[in-house]
């Protein structure tokens, strides 16, 4: 191009347009952004409907779906703690259409109420996400309950190597298929203060029997839950003589209130505790409360779901709704949210461990006692044969 063209070329590019010219391109401008915005909708609006459908590509997904909405209602028992609460209900804003009902309880209160409703024919629960002990243990065995394995649909939910150990280890009866746990972390036998509690020995099992903890240890109602699954695995490494020198000699404190042993732990009127929930340590340090002095105590080989393990009521009244909930909590982004809020482990090997000290050494999981698994049953029978004797 000669020189004298490119300046009539940039002469007629600086000209004003006529009142018609400049119409029409202001219409094409608009045209097309328009149709850029209208693009870019789409593109995002298929981008959610595709993760939105994930599940629905699964058979039957969809029509399960339907059938819980029908249902309307999920009513479940729950762990105590209100980021427990607050991490189940998430349930009812993925699924609006069911209304889910979450009443936090501990084991030794769930069971005898439940006991109750069924000796009057009354069957109001659905699922319990909770700890195992022999109370449930026990209605398994007179065919209180329903198994669980037949409720996992999801592909990433039955794949076994999606599950620590694989996915038969998460369970924890003998079957393999009435209780299983999606949560998985080394536990203490107790939890102590170490300004009141200093010495190696202070901190060790065997420490417990010392004189001068006669009094000064608190325990979580060992009748149930985390204290009784403490006690049956001390039983199983020390001991009767030890457990009985332990709930007799040392004459423990006995409650039912975790906010109270916290109160405690940390005044140093018990500096050392049995049973204390983590999400009890949680809510304690969200008060502004610094945790740094309350040390588990770490000296068995211990593993425990916590309260992550889930139990299905035979007859339950909502039987697609707990379907539905149960593939929904064991997916890997449910997990995530979940123990990320709780600071606790899943299970699921495709998610973050948020408490990195006690992840369970997955290359050396023959060494660990399952404080909640049905072959550490017989210690607890023994345990609770005790406690009986001692409050006759």
């Amino acid at each position: 191009m000669t020189c004298s063209a490119i300046i009539n070329s940039d002469r007629a590019k600086c000209e004003p347009m006529s009142q018609s010219a400049s119409v029409s391109f202001m219409a094409s401008v608009t045209l097309k952004f328009s149709a850029l915005c209208l693009a870019s909708v789409m593109s995002l609006s298929a981008a959610y409907a595709q993760g939105a459908s994930k599940e629905s590509q699964v058979p039957g997904w969809d029509a399960l779906v339907a059938a819980a909405n029908k249902e309307g209602t999920l009513v479940i028992s729950g762990p105590q703690g209100r980021d427990w609460r607050v991490q189940l209900m998430e349930f009812q804003k993925d699924y609006p259409g069911i209304k889910l009902e979450v009443t936090p309880m501990a084991s030794r209160d769930f069971w005898p109420r439940f006991s109750k409703e069924r000796d009057v024919g009354q069957i109001l629960w659905d699922l319990r996400v909770g700890g195992l002990d022999a109370p449930g243990y026990a209605f398994k065995k007179a065919g209180a309950l329903d198994p669980i394995k037949p409720l996992l649909m999801l592909p990433e939910v039955v794949d076994s190597t999606k599950w620590l150990g694989g996915i038969q280890n998460s369970y924890l009866d003998k079957e393999k298929e009435y209780f299983f746990a999606f949560i998985a972390y080394e536990t203490a036998s107790a939890s102590y203060n170490r300004k009141f509690a200093s010495t190696p020995e202070d901190q060790s099992v065997k420490g417990l029997l010392q004189p001068k903890f006669k009094g000064k240890i608190s325990m979580a109602d060992p009748r149930g839950g985390a204290s009784l699954n403490a006690l049956s695995a001390i039983y199983q490494v020390y001991g009767e003589e030890f457990i009985r020198k332990l709930l007799v000699d040392q004459q423990p404190v006995i409650t039912k209130e975790p906010r109270q042993q916290m109160d405690w732990i940390a005044s140093g009127r018990n500096p050392i505790a049995f049973g204390i929930p983590k999400a009890t340590f949680l809510e304690y340090g969200q008060r502004g409360v610094k945790l740094d002095d309350f040390v588990e105590m770490k000296e068995l080989k211990v593993w425990t779901p916590g309260v992550g393990a889930l139990t299905l009521m035979k007859g339950a009244p909502h039987p697609n709704a707990a379907k539905l909930f149960v593939n929904w909590l064991l997916k890997q982004e449910t997990q995530e949210k979940l123990t990320l809020a709780l600071k606790l482990n899943s299970r699921r090997t495709d998610v973050k461990a948020h408490d990195p000290d006690l992840e369970v050494d997955a290359q050396n999981l023959a060494a660990y006692i399952g404080s909640q698994n049905e072959e550490i049953q017989d210690y607890q029978s023994k345990v609770v044969a005790i406690l009986q004797e001692i409050g006759k």
